[in-house]
């Protein structure tokens, strides 16, 4: 494996800014993220503050035997936590079906990088942690990976359906279904020599799971148990014992919170930046789980809190009480949590994936409300894998790879055939279009003369005329594409590798499609890579 880095730029303006060090820092967050000595700034700055470390650490043990297999390494991490000196690289995705996307593995990998980058920099323990959102409630987003067939990018989806708002983490897992649904994606992938062992083990996983979180957290700890990082599950209803505290400050503070988001949106456009945060007029920024289900409370007036959607109303001093006696019953939005998982964590840095980084920008006000600094916020490392045979094909059809993560092979596509074709017959059939609607318009207007009501179908007449010349064109051009069939599919296969259905590889694919192939050691060799933090896209030749 080597690395080739490329400097692409982001359809997200900010990303770009940042990359660029244009933006003004302090209107959005409380760090300059490529400052050479900003995780030693960040680090002094959070020996001012106190945390739940030993709480925090008896829970994760307790978390990790109960839930997952036995791993001494993330024990080891676990157990450093309680060092008042220790501090975490954290960033979080929820739990998708064989780990999900690829983005999901490349943000792990950054956290784990960072983590022991900064370990050797600082010389204090500094923790990898991966944030499972498992309250999540839309199974639809992570119950399905992606195959190729018919050389495109197809959906392989798991045939299950849970309640309507219920959180992944207390879906029980259809283990028959998912062995059944793992089977098809092996077929799909096409039998290795990996493949029986890979199934093999993806099997135990599901067998000794009852959850889909858990599924999901077995796999990742197959894959990064060697690295101590540590899992923490948000929907766990035990984690919830040392959220109390947050919770009673996030509703005892809740129309602030509100107010500080919206002042901040405001900021953001007036700098010509799109914020993506939703929030409905008197939207309170916490779930409530009821009966299986999750819903979003709004505030009513002053001091009240309701659930339009299954008629539940509470005062805020029966909220707070309702904190502390069934802290489970709460869970936090996009507003909060990033809020929640400061108030639980020495955060070093949060690494960040691009529309993550927009929305972090959108909670400066909403720290400083809290007096606290958001952390350091790294965008995680974008990287496309790129095959040899793939890099053949490209050497061969001179595209340049840059060209095919911007835009996808179309544009190169029909620079190779007018190359390759003698005669341009766009320009020759639009001039006869152009002459025969002329000649028609011509014949049509004398033949009103004889009998106007002719006209509907003497246009219909004319349509014809120039669907016929519209079927010349596609008949010839049908003819071109074929004739070099050979090298199109090149194209085509570059651009169903790199930028399927023109989405980047890493919202698409899934690292097993890679571990089937090269076997279950390539996640390691990833990691064994060295990998700057410096924004550019990583091309990674395997």
């Amino acid at each position: 494996m080597e690395i080739v880095e490329l400097s692409l730029r982001s359809s997200n303006q900010l990303v770009n800014d940042i990359q660029d060090q244009t933006i003004n820092h302090g209107l959005f967050f409380d760090y300059h993220v490529y400052s050479p000595d900003v995780f030693q700034s960040r680090a002094e700055d959070l020996k001012k503050r106190s945390f739940q470390r030993r709480e925090l650490s008896t829970y994760l043990r307790e978390y990790t035997n109960r839930c997952l297999d036995h791993n001494e390494k993330t024990l080891e991490n676990i157990n450093r936590l309680e060092d008042p000196s220790s501090l975490v690289v954290i960033g979080g995705q929820q739990a998708g079906l064989l780990t999900g996307p690829l983005y999901t593995i490349h943000k792990i990998i950054t956290i784990i990088k960072l983590a022991k980058e900064q370990e050797q920099k600082l010389g204090v323990p500094v923790i990898p942690v991966f944030w499972v959102a498992g309250e999540d409630h839309d199974f639809a987003e992570i119950n399905h990976i992606f195959i190729k067939k018919n050389k495109m990018a197809k959906k392989l989806a798991i045939n299950e359906n849970p309640l309507k708002k219920q959180s992944v983490s207390e879906q029980p897992l259809n283990k028959h279904k998912t062995i059944e649904w793992i089977e098809q994606v092996f077929e799909a992938f096409g039998e290795t020599d990996y493949s029986n062992q890979l199934i093999g083990t993806m099997k135990v996983c599901v067998e000794s799971s009852k959850t889909y979180v858990e599924f999901f957290e077995k796999l990742i700890l197959k894959l990064f148990g060697d690295t101590g990082l540590v899992l923490i599950n948000s929907g766990d209803p035990d984690l919830k014992l040392l959220e109390k505290s947050c919770f009673r400050a996030i509703v005892d503070r809740n129309e602030e919170i509100y107010q500080a988001v919206q002042s901040q949106q405001i900021e953001m456009r007036e700098h010509q930046y799109n914020p993506i945060i939703e929030m409905g007029d008197q939207s309170a920024n916490f779930f409530f789980h009821h009966n299986g289900e999750r819903f979003l409370f709004e505030r009513r007036g002053n001091d009240a809190y309701h659930i339009s959607e299954i008629g539940l109303t509470y005062s805020k001093a029966e909220l707070i009480d309702l904190i502390e006696t069934s802290p489970e019953k709460f869970s936090n939005n996009v507003v909060t949590r990033p809020l929640m998982q400061e108030y639980l964590f020495p955060t070093l840095a949060f690494i960040a994936g691009p529309g993550e980084v927009t929305y972090w920008a959108e909670l400066k006000k909403v720290f400083s409300l809290f007096e606290m600094k958001m952390p350091p916020v790294l965008p995680r490392i974008q990287m496309t894998f790129l095959e040899r045979a793939i890099e053949r094909n490209i050497d061969e059809t001179g595209i340049r790879i840059e060209e095919v993560l911007d835009e996808g092979v179309e544009s190169a596509i029909e620079r190779f055939l007018q190359k390759e074709t003698p005669i341009d017959m766009d320009p020759l059939i639009e001039k006869a279009k152009l002459n025969i609607a002329e000649i028609h318009s011509s014949l049509v207007e004398a033949a009103l003369e004889i009998d106007p009501s002719l006209k509907p179908v003497l246009k219909k007449n004319g349509e014809f005329i120039q669907d016929h010349l519209e079927f010349f064109s596609k008949t010839v051009d049908k003819r071109k594409r074929q004739k070099h069939d050979v090298m199109l599919s090149k194209f085509q296969a570059i651009e169903l590798e790199l930028l399927p259905s023109l989405h980047p590889q890493e919202r698409i694919w899934n690292i097993y499609y890679y571990l089937n192939k090269f076997g279950p050691e390539f996640v390691g060799e990833l990691l064994n890579l060295s990998y700057s933090f410096n924004g550019k896209h990583k091309i990674v030749k395997i």
